[in-house]
């Protein structure tokens, strides 16, 4: 599952927010999120759980901000 970074991004700006103000409405360290939208770490568990948190509680569609990849598309290991 990957995030949407530019649709978190384009949120933030639309509701005025600074980014302290966006992790602690999702529940996160300032530095986890700073670096989940910088690409420096993967978003993994405790993300999605306050991506999740952030979108109920603003009214939004969690589909808006992740990608989910298609059945079938994971490369399968060639030497199986």
């Amino acid at each position: 599952m990957l995030v949407r970074v530019e649709e978190l991004r384009k949120l933030q700006e639309e509701k005025s927010w600074t980014m302290p103000e966006m992790a602690q409405k999702m529940a996160l360290d300032y530095s986890f999120l700073y670096r989940v939208m910088q690409g420096q770490r993967n978003p993994g568990g405790k993300f999605l759980s306050g991506l999740m948190l952030l979108c109920m509680d603003e009214g939004l569609e969690f589909e808006q901000f992740v990608d989910f990849p298609k059945p079938g598309s994971r490369k399968k290991d060639e030497n199986v």
